[in-house]
């Protein structure tokens, strides 16, 4: 059986939380799923059984299998979260459909799943998703650049960047990684994807808390992203900045570290 692990994540917030009660918002869970165990045996049998209609007729239309299977691992991991979210709900009466954006969304399920969403991502070993309440955003990321994809994404950063990322010792692939992971989760934290130029996303601060790092942003002061690093991928969760999270208190059950 392969690893399949979901995590309950408790937020506090000092200055309030809009029109909705804390108990119903400052809550999500995170599923991560090790698809190192994952066979194609496996893997088409849980489509089978997770996968709703219309999720099943998107798989069909999908000519590549590493199409097939990155849309697979993605929708099972958004599944997880959503079962362990919501005990008991039928994962196949949930759709996770797509925006305009190419952004997951959740459809179907009942009046429960009114005003929640998801972020989902995936890598070569890991899928990972969140479930949430829209009225407290988040997202997702999880990746491992290759050392060839390196100069591409470090590539016209800024000197003062530079200088924040020569203060925690990081090697160019580090560098890379926490780069590379901080934007995409900021990226679709805001619905924006990587088709806005990448200088946008630059950070205002790079921190070291405990076993992960903490990037807050030059032109989104409203979001942080925290980030943690493992030989077989960063694992980044971008929130709200007022947002309070005890890191470690996610890490303790986590696959990282």
């Amino acid at each position: 059986m392969f690893p399949i692990t979901t995590h309950r994540l408790m937020f506090q917030r000092p200055k309030g939380t809009g029109t909705f009660a804390p108990s119903d918002i400052l809550r999500a869970v995170l599923a991560v799923i090790d698809l190192e165990g994952l066979d194609d045996a496996r893997c088409t049998a849980l489509a089978e059984s997770q996968l709703n209609d219309a999720e099943k007729t998107r798989l069909a239309g999908f000519r590549h299998d590493r199409r097939r299977k990155s849309f697979i691992h993605g929708r099972l991991a958004a599944k997880a979260a959503l079962s362990a979210y919501f005990p008991g709900i039928d994962p196949q009466s949930i759709e996770i459909g797509s925006g305009v954006f190419d952004q997951p969304i959740i459809v179907g399920g009942g009046d429960d799943l009114q005003g929640m969403s998801v972020s989902l991502s995936h890598s070569d070993r890991f899928a990972v998703a969140v479930v949430f309440h829209r009225a407290h955003p988040l997202g997702i990321d999880v990746d491992l650049p290759t050392i060839t994809d390196v100069p591409a994404i470090l590539d016209g950063i800024a000197p003062d960047v530079r200088d924040m990322i020569r203060a925690h010792d990081l090697d160019d692939h580090g560098a890379a990684c926490l780069l590379w992971v901080a934007r995409e989760s900021l990226a679709k934290t805001i619905t924006t994807g990587m088709m806005t130029p990448l200088g946008l996303y630059a950070p205002s601060s790079i921190d070291r808390k405990g076993a992960c790092f903490e990037v807050r942003y030059a032109n989104f002061g409203q979001y942080r992203t925290l980030i943690w690093p493992g030989a077989q991928g960063w694992l980044g969760l971008t929130l709200p900045d007022q947002t309070e999270f005890d890191p470690a208190s996610l890490l303790s059950s986590m696959l990282w570290g």
